[in-house]
């Protein structure tokens, strides 16, 4: 495994955290427009797995919780934090 603690991607105005804690990859959102914090409640065996389902999570998130319009693709670039 990579020495990184986790990777950050954004999407729109949400910002998406993968961190492992207690051996586990933890899924986090920081969206800006509405003032919350949001922990998914899946955790992921893998950086990748927790990634993976980031997307699908974030869309949700904003369609669907908030009924926001998703304005950008659907694309995230993740960067070591």
């Amino acid at each position: 495994m990579a020495s990184s603690q986790g990777y950050r991607a954004k999407y729109d105005y949400v910002e998406l955290i993968a961190e492992q804690r207690e051996g586990r990859w933890h899924l986090c959102l920081h969206d800006r427009r509405h003032a919350e914090d949001v922990e998914h409640d899946e955790t992921f065996a893998t950086a990748d797995e927790a990634k993976e389902a980031a997307l699908g999570v974030v869309e949700h998130h904003i369609n669907v919780r908030h009924n926001d319009t998703l304005l950008f693709r659907a694309n995230l670039t993740w960067k070591e934090i």
